[in-house]
């Protein structure tokens, strides 16, 4: 086994433009996504190992030169309203009969599919080795359980959008983060958990998840909560998102992102359901001696 960097890069809008489309002028226009992707790679030192449908699998000598592939391809002005989500991981990986293996082939599998357009996602191997001003290009979503990986992954975003739009601190003033809460308590009907320091809580409909909400807009694995350096974080990686409702009526809409919360307050998961809170999970932060 070798050490290298894995990319997955995937085409965004095909559906749509077959749609719209000619079959054989939509099937033109995605190869041509497809070979310049290929480019792309090639012109950063990678190796492209096969096409998938509209994606990609290839790999790359160091971090640096799988962002760099994968940087120049969401930046790329893609013509018919197409777009790149990518996924990134390094670590081992097996070649056979010209194809790759191993968990950094999985687990940038993963990443691209949580990805959203023009959004790179990956793992904190990856992040660890870029050099700092490549760093900084990325925002810490937070550690996500992701399928088949058997600890959670520490995933960092960079997207094309601005930054302001990928992190959000929600009901915390610049007094709250001074003081730590070192516990949270959460219910759910007659169910109740409590999360220290360190501590995850996975949400979702898998019954492996520390949560089980059974209600068909969540997603199987939907979505964590952890408390960090004294701060509840709440981090979205579903298809239907969350909303986060605070006791004063504040509300936000979180989806495949990192908040932090404070005080009391509840969230959504997934859209309102047919029961009165069958999704629905409330939260109370406490410090020391409340609990």
């Amino acid at each position: 086994m070798s050490l290298a960097c894995v990319l997955v890069s995937d085409v965004t809008g095909s559906t749509e433009l077959f749609e719209n489309r000619d079959g054989a002028e939509a099937l033109a226009a995605v190869d041509s996504v497809l070979e310049r992707m290929r480019e792309l790679i090639e012109a950063a030192g990678g190796h492209c190992v096969k096409a998938r449908g509209d994606d990609i699998l290839s790999f790359f000598p160091s971090a640096s030169s799988g962002f760099g592939a994968a940087w120049a391809m969401i930046n790329e002005p893609w013509a018919g309203g197409l777009s790149i989500h990518a996924g990134l991981c390094f670590g081992e990986i097996l070649s056979h009969e010209n194809d790759i293996y191993g968990s950094a082939v999985n687990t940038a599998a993963r990443l691209s599919v949580l990805a959203k357009p023009g959004e790179i996602l990956m793992g904190e191997t990856c992040h660890g080795d870029l050099a700092p001003e490549e760093q900084a290009r990325f925002v810490d979503i937070g550690a996500l359980p992701l399928r088949g990986i058997e600890a959670p992954t520490r995933v960092y975003s960079c997207s094309v959008q601005s930054f302001g739009e990928v992190t959000e601190v929600f009901g915390s003033t610049r007094a709250a983060t001074k003081q730590a809460a070192v516990f949270a308590a959460f219910s759910a009907g007659a169910r109740h958990w409590y999360l220290e320091e360190g501590e995850v809580l996975r949400l979702g409909r898998a019954a492996q998840c520390d949560i089980v909400v059974n209600a068909p807009s969540v997603s199987r694995s939907h979505g964590a909560l952890t408390i960090r350096s004294g701060q509840l974080e709440f981090t979205d990686h579903s298809s239907a998102g969350s909303v986060v409702r605070l006791a004063d009526g504040q509300e936000l809409t979180v989806h495949r992102r990192t908040t932090l919360l404070s005080g009391r307050g509840s969230i959504l998961l997934g859209r309102a359901g047919h029961g009165a809170s069958e999704n629905v999970i409330d939260f109370s932060i406490g410090g020391i001696g409340a609990r």
